[in-house]
């Protein structure tokens, strides 16, 4: 299990220097430190065998191209566990290709480090998410970043500013549709932990500005939103069905 304790003590610096490279490697240490914590709530019927083989690695088909992706939201929790379990999978499988490509990057040593944690987070988000689904409610879906250069540090932070917001506003647009506290407890740790991964992400973009934390509060956006947003990286064709007919929104009123 993964300690999300940390002590917040690392202040916002350039790369470059030897005092801004000790900053980044403090963010390294930072993130090595935040994870999910806990344990989601085993839900009915649902094995919590971790299923982590992967058949095939993912390719850069076309977005929307595949086979259909329905996500039943009758299941209830087990719908908003699954929708949660693309978004991870994205996550996982776009910061493995930046770590596998470092070879011929142009990322800092010192930054490389910072997304490698980044990735061993997200990987551990998306096997907790199938470990408690099990067979039966987990799945495998093919993610796709045509266009994106993975070895141009600008085309990857700029990528990676996208997917952790987009992630982020979708974990405060879905927990109010869980019922069980267990749930809800563990999906705000896991948002907590990428909420810092995206202030991490804008300070090697905008180092020392206001930009890693642009407003009080975080958007929260519906479901449908979201999945218009992921759609762009996913080879499968996501579609949702018994949808929820109302959603709460959050204190920007943008979902």
């Amino acid at each position: 299990m993964i300690d999300d304790n940390h002590d917040g003590s690392t202040s916002p610096l350039a790369v470059g220097s030897i005092a801004e490279l000790h900053a980044v490697a403090s963010r390294r240490t930072f993130l090595r430190l935040v994870g999910i914590g806990g344990a989601l709530a085993l839900l009915p019927s649902f094995v919590a065998a971790c299923d982590s083989d992967e058949t095939t690695a993912p390719s850069d088909g076309f977005a929307g191209s595949g086979e259909p992706l329905i996500i039943d939201f009758a299941q209830g929790d087990v719908a908003i566990l699954q929708f949660a379990l693309v978004l991870e999978q994205i996550e996982a499988d776009f910061y493995d290709r930046v770590v596998t490509a470092f070879g011929t990057s142009n990322i800092t040593a010192a930054e490389q480090a910072v997304l490698t944690d980044i990735r061993n987070h997200e990987i551990a988000h998306r096997e907790f998410l199938r470990g408690t689904l099990g067979a039966e409610g987990a799945f495998v879906v093919t993610p796709t970043f045509r266009g994106v250069s993975l070895t141009d540090r600008a085309a990857v932070l700029g990528a990676a500013r996208a997917l952790e917001g987009i992630g982020i506003a979708a974990y405060n647009g879905a927990v109010q549709y869980l019922t069980t506290p267990a749930n809800v407890l563990s999906l705000a740790k896991i948002a907590s932990v990428e909420a810092r991964h995206a202030a991490t992400i804008i300070d090697l973009l905008e180092p020392r500005a206001a930009a890693f934390s642009p407003s009080s509060t975080d958007d929260a956006f519906r479901p449908a939103k979201v999945a218009a947003t992921v759609q762009a990286n996913l080879v499968d064709r996501l579609g949702f069905s018994n949808a929820p007919a109302t959603f709460t929104q959050g204190p920007n009123g943008n979902g």
